[in-house]
């Protein structure tokens, strides 16, 4: 798959790497994510509050190696910080999503870049919000009373 870089600063940094871009593993980038979000949770205080998550085996039994004791709410989900939750799945799918409220491409180019094969898989895929659903019929709604 041959996806175009047209970010200034991701050329950037295609170009400091010769388009080269080293490979980082997934549990690393995961760990750069929550930790740029921990520092930006200072200035974005949405990204510290605290919501609702499942822990993972790996992660129960790091508690209890530690001998530590996860936060949890009434219904037994434990209670983290928000930046805690997003992983590169989580930037991929909101970067999906992105393109896609943008109107800049087409369903076809977007699957390409996200890989999908179907478009009902694609939708699936991306997550809009009720809200965003009904800025987008009033979008379309407005567009169609400009053509008349």
């Amino acid at each position: 798959m041959t996806i175009p870089v047209l970010n200034e600063n991701l050329i950037a940094i295609c170009e400091k790497y010769g388009y080269n871009v080293p490979k980082v593993n997934e549990q690393v980038l995961n760990r750069y994510i929550k930790n740029i979000l921990k520092d930006l949770s200072e200035i974005m205080p949405t990204l510290a509050e605290k919501v609702p998550t499942r822990l993972t085996m790996k992660q129960k039994e790091a508690l209890k190696k530690e001998g530590k004791e996860a936060e949890t709410d009434l219904n037994g989900n434990v209670i983290v910080p928000r930046y805690a939750c997003v992983t590169s799945y989580t930037a991929r799918r909101t970067g999906i999503t992105n393109m896609y409220l943008s109107h800049k491409y087409t369903m076809l180019q977007m699957m390409h870049v996200s890989g999908h094969k179907t478009q009902k898989t694609f939708m699936d895929y991306i997550k809009l919000s009720s809200e965003e659903i009904a800025d987008e019929i009033a979008a379309m709604s407005k567009k169609e009373c400009e053509m008349w």
